[in-house]
């Protein structure tokens, strides 16, 4: 007699072929089935690579739960911020997360911090098109993930500072190019949150006025 046994785990079933006698049945087949079936449905969440976005679990350390050790070389990805380096108090920042040519990457997780305190995130992001947000480290809504595994070359995101926040913000962001290849906390260049923000013009003039002043002082003294 034949019997199928079905191993249920995350929506996936294996059959298992079981064969009996009439009077036992092959315990070592049995047992060598269900150790297969184990293996397969542990190792297929790990191919998966979280196609559908990072875990909280991966909150704190940025680095995905792939079993995998990390990329120390420069990453082919980077988070770019085309407003430049000074933002007005209160502003959102309009951020890219781009692949250099020829790159594509799955998945991403970024988020912001002070760059004078790395151990929790700050200010929230709006959720994007081909994004979803999470809650990590006891806040809201002040990180993003992806939430599909089709490749990427660009992705824009929108992030709002906290309320009168005068410091200067880094975006870290890990990028996952696939199951065993990512990058953990890229990180961007700092952004700093001002009532003015500066002009290389009028930093220029005010230079120039202030040699033409001590030029002219010279020559009355003299």
């Amino acid at each position: 007699m034949n019997i199928i046994l079905q191993v249920a785990y995350s929506g996936r079933s294996v059959a298992c072929p079981l064969r009996f006698n009439n009077k036992s049945c092959h315990q070592r087949k049995m047992f060598t089935c269900v150790i297969v079936s184990v293996f397969t449905l542990l190792v297929v969440p790990i191919a998966n690579a979280s196609p559908d976005g990072a875990p909280t679990q991966a909150c704190g350390s940025m680095t995905p739960q792939h079993g995998e050790v990390p990329q120390t070389s420069t990453s082919p990805f980077q988070t770019e911020i085309p407003v430049g380096a000074y933002v007005l108090m209160d502003d959102p920042v309009q951020l890219e997360l781009r692949a250099s040519a020829g790159t594509t990457f799955k998945g991403f997780l970024i988020m912001a911090f002070d760059k004078d305190d790395d151990t929790r995130p700050i200010g929230t992001f709006k959720e994007p098109v081909d994004g979803q947000l999470l809650n990590c480290t006891d806040g809201f809504m002040n990180a993003v993930t992806h939430t599909n595994n089709t490749e990427k070359s660009l992705v824009k995101i929108e992030w709002q500072p906290p309320l009168y926040y005068m410091g200067t913000a880094v975006f870290r962001t890990t990028f996952v190019q696939n199951a065993k290849t990512y990058w953990v906390k890229t990180e961007s260049i700092g952004v700093s949150f001002v009532m003015e923000i500066p002009s290389s013009a009028s930093q220029s003039i005010t230079t120039w006025t202030g040699l033409i002043i001590a030029l002219l002082l010279a020559v009355l003294i003299q």
